[in-house]
């Protein structure tokens, strides 16, 4: 089904240097898209999952997928349209967050700019260009949030099911609980 899904369409990846969505364009590559665009705010990580990605492509038999890296960053509208009108991508997966709880509960204006304007952001875009399918990865800690970081991630899930009902189209969220070595794991820590 997620193959049926993915193959030979425009695929975005938020976060795309990041952990988790790393993980996610590894997996994703895969299920042959016909562009799978990595979109990241650091250009170190997202130069290098793209040339990973790359030799992955080359190593299967020489896969058609087309690696796109894009610097960008999602609090910035005029740029996210830029992408999305450069790019046209018909999946999106939302994995960019700010994720560590106790840097965003020193940094709650942090917290709400990436995480709920930049998920607001995307949301408005997607709309905008007819995006099909909208994945946000979400995290455990935006149920019943006791924290900055829960609270901004629980908002933008509410802003994705708003989004699902206005337009009608498969806009969803899913939760991740800690990620075996995904940077800023707790479990790492303990």
């Amino acid at each position: 089904a997620v193959r049926t899904l993915i193959h030979n369409r425009r695929v975005l990846v938020t976060g795309g240097g990041g952990s988790i969505g790393s993980e996610l364009c590894r997996q994703l590559l895969r299920c042959e898209p016909s562009h799978l665009i990595v979109l990241g705010h650091g250009e170190n990580s997202v130069f290098e999952i793209c040339n990973e990605l790359q030799r992955l492509a080359d190593a299967q038999l020489g896969l058609a997928t087309v690696i796109v890296p894009v610097i960008a960053d999602i609090r910035h509208l005029e740029r996210l349209r830029w992408v999305f009108e450069a790019h046209c991508p018909e999946v999106v997966f939302h994995a960019a967050a700010h994720k560590h709880v106790p840097l965003m509960e020193a940094h709650p204006v942090e917290a709400v700019a990436n995480n709920i304007v930049g998920t607001r952001n995307l949301l408005d875009v997607a709309m905008e260009t007819g995006v099909d399918r909208f994945v946000m990865i979400s995290s455990d800690k935006a149920v019943n949030p006791t924290s900055v970081m829960g609270v901004t991630k629980r908002v933008a899930e509410m802003l994705v099911h708003h989004a699902a009902r206005v337009s009608g189209r498969p806009y969803v969220a899913v939760r991740f609980g800690n990620v075996l070595g995904s940077r800023g794991s707790v479990v790492l820590t303990f």
